[in-house]
């Protein structure tokens, strides 16, 4: 009896072994057995390669496999998303990216070459870096309520500059005149540099950056802050209002990265590795060198991080159709 016993329990596991896709507890158990690609879709030097080349280090000494960042940048950073929407769902190829490509490029590109909603597997959104609209010293805006008031008197529009058409701060600037009824002019730059010269010297009156770029500079006074777009006071710039505190708290925009891989990847590989980035992120010296960089913190799960890429899609594709933005390119 004990011999039977024995059999049928084999039989049994054996069973429920086969209701799972091959290699799925091979992956849980073991993985990484060998070195992980960590895609960033965009060029080298900016801060969510900074944020992927430190994860990718922290992971490294984790795991003792290589995760080895490589930047495929390219059509406001359709090519590298590509690359690993088609890769093997086998927990090797990872994407860590801006919104762009995710809720963004689908609504303002004519054709992606990958399916936004469905190609990609959550894993952790990482960091937030809120928008901010920032004045020229020289316009007279120090504080929300004189900026809606000018913008709102029937005057000349009141100009604003971003990095270009279709961006976050573009976006963002549209979702601004829906929300508060008024018509911003939008100056497209090509580059950071150019923009903070001319909204400087008062050529443009205002400026949509996120806490990376501007959150030094309103600090020590060289901009005024009107208002964040975050859902509650930045840990970058705490002195900063939010347009929520003002009336307005459909007003959330600016970039976030998020790490994720091809759809079909384990969900106990996805699982596993969102635990270890949001230990990561709560480690002093991380937090401290995200901070510094203007970054706020997040960590998520990988449900929480659909949850939150479903509801971005929805709300973007919106904002963008009623704007009427399409890319350039």
């Amino acid at each position: 009896m004990t011999n039977i016993m024995r059999h049928l329990a084999l039989a049994a596991a054996l069973g429920a072994t086969s209701l799972f896709p091959h290699g799925v507890f091979a992956q849980g158990a073991s993985w990484p057995t060998r070195s992980v690609r960590v895609i960033v879709p965009f060029l080298a030097g900016g801060s969510i390669d900074v944020v992927a080349r430190t994860l990718a280090a922290e992971l490294s000494a984790r795991y003792h496999q290589q995760f080895v960042v490589e930047n495929k940048a390219g059509a406001g950073g359709t090519i590298g998303t590509d690359l690993v929407a088609k890769s093997a769902a086998d927990g090797y190829t990872l994407l860590l990216t801006a919104q762009g490509p995710l809720v963004i490029n689908p609504f303002i590109m004519s054709k992606l070459p990958y399916d936004a909603q469905h190609a990609f597997a959550p894993v952790s959104r990482v960091v937030d870096a809120p928008n901010v609209l920032v004045a020229s010293p020289k316009a007279g805006l120090p504080t929300f309520e004189a900026f809606l008031q000018r913008a709102r008197s029937g005057g000349a529009p009141l100009t604003y500059a971003t990095q270009g058409v279709g961006t976050t701060g573009h976006v963002t600037g549209a979702l601004l005149d829906q929300a508060l009824g008024i018509s911003l002019t939008h100056v497209p730059y090509n580059g950071f540099p150019p923009i903070l010269t001319d909204v400087m010297q008062g050529r443009v009156d205002l400026m949509i950056a996120d806490t990376v770029n501007v959150g030094e500079r309103v600090r020590t006074g060289q901009l005024a802050a009107v208002a964040v777009a975050s859902p509650r006071r930045s840990s970058v710039l705490p002195e900063v209002p939010t347009f929520a505190e003002k009336g307005y708290p459909e007003i959330v925009a600016g970039p976030w990265f998020a790490l994720l891989a091809p759809t079909g990847t384990s969900k106990s590989v996805r699982d596993k590795l969102s635990a270890t980035v949001k230990e990561i992120l709560a480690k002093p010296d991380i937090a401290t060198r995200f901070h510094d960089m203007g970054l706020d913190i997040v960590g998520s799960t990988p449900d929480d991080l659909q949850s939150y890429m479903d509801k971005e899609y929805a709300r973007w594709g919106t904002i963008i159709r009623k704007a009427g933005i399409q890319s350039a390119s």
